[in-house]
């Protein structure tokens, strides 16, 4: 008969005759193992199969897990390596949206006396930021002059006109009577009707003056130089 050491499975083939019916104690040659055995109870030849068998799922459990460690490894790579691109992505939205807002704002500074014709409530924020508008007459003329005398009241009236390309701020007028010996006789300064004035359009001024002076005198008329305090 065959039996099997239970310790080291070693198998062994004995004389089923020499075991005493009770039972009788063997002692395995390889591993000193000692257990009982039973002239009834012959271990079964396939044995050495099931330990196969065994042999079997621990190499293949082994391997599943040699073949899950390099697979786990290369999930955490791969999602340490989309949070790497996200972040990427997201610093360079950053950067973008910053550097749209520094040219807005060098914009929104440097070409402000425009923006402020369109948008007239924005001086109120340039004026808390300290920040000056100078108000250019480069696109502004004066038009349809009248000068009349009635006494010694002078009245002088006419249009600012845009010949620019974009709304602007008008700029207050300044009239001068000067002699015809070359005094200064006066210097007034007037507002036109409208704050600003659009492209290719008019705004109309007039003043009222009480002078002692006759209609020999030189009536000038300019704009004014003008910046936001």
């Amino acid at each position: 008969m065959l039996i099997t050491c239970h310790n080291c499975e070693t198998i062994f083939q004995i004389d089923k005759s020499k075991i005493a019916p009770k039972g009788q104690q063997v002692k395995c040659s390889v591993c000193a193992h000692v257990w009982t055995i039973f002239p009834d109870n012959e271990e079964e030849t396939n044995t050495p199969k099931l330990n196969l068998n065994r042999n079997e799922d621990l190499y293949t459990e082994a391997t599943t897990q040699k073949l899950q460690g390099p697979k786990q490894r290369q999930d955490i790579l791969e999602k340490n390596k989309n949070k790497k691109s996200n972040f990427l992505v997201f610093l360079i939205w950053l950067f973008i949206i910053c550097m749209v807002l520094v040219l807005a704002i060098f914009a929104l500074i440097n070409y402000r006396a425009t923006v402020t014709a369109y948008y007239p409530k924005l001086s109120t924020f340039f004026e808390l930021a300290g920040i000056n508008i100078n108000y250019s007459s480069e696109s502004l003329a004066i038009q349809n002059l009248q000068t009349d005398w009635k006494d010694d009241i002078l009245r002088v009236r006419g249009d600012i006109f845009n010949n620019g390309s974009m709304r602007v701020h008008t700029l207050p007028v300044k009239i001068t009577v000067i002699d015809p010996s070359g005094l200064l006789l006066s210097t007034h300064e007037i507002w036109p009707d409208s704050t600003t004035i659009d492209a290719s359009e008019h705004v109309p001024f007039f003043a009222q003056i009480t002078i002692d002076a006759d209609e020999k005198a030189e009536i000038q008329v300019d704009f004014l130089s003008y910046k936001s305090k």
